[in-house]
């Protein structure tokens, strides 16, 4: 079973042993979402909150960013949302499959 794991792992299936990322760092993300959030209130602060509190691996937390960036965004303004935000998406490097994460966006030049 351990052979398969790691050629899962060298193959970077998800969901096949492509965990990169330890509870532990699991659990740092999770928390660090939720306290952007704690002590806000609002029916949709509550349904994002249990998302991230259920949520099973980095890449449903991922995911989750732009909602807990939008509710941020409404309470407090996009440029304080992008502030709190900043901390937490640097969290995950290391942690995401190599087609997830920030992209790297370059200009087109006239050659």
């Amino acid at each position: 079973m351990l052979l398969f794991r790691r050629l899962f792992q060298l193959l970077n299936v998800p969901g096949l042993g492509s965990r990169q990322v330890g509870e532990s760092q699991l659990g740092r993300i999770r928390t660090a979402m939720l306290s952007v959030l704690q002590g806000r209130g609002g029916q949709s602060i509550q349904r994002i909150s249990q998302r991230v509190r259920f949520a099973g691996d980095v890449e449903t937390l991922w995911y989750l960013r732009q909602d807990v960036m939008v509710a941020l965004s409404a309470i407090d303004g996009e440029s304080a949302a992008r502030r709190q935000m900043k901390e937490i998406n640097s969290m995950f490097k290391g942690g995401l499959p190599g087609s997830m994460g920030p992209r790297v966006h370059q200009r087109f030049t006239n050659q």
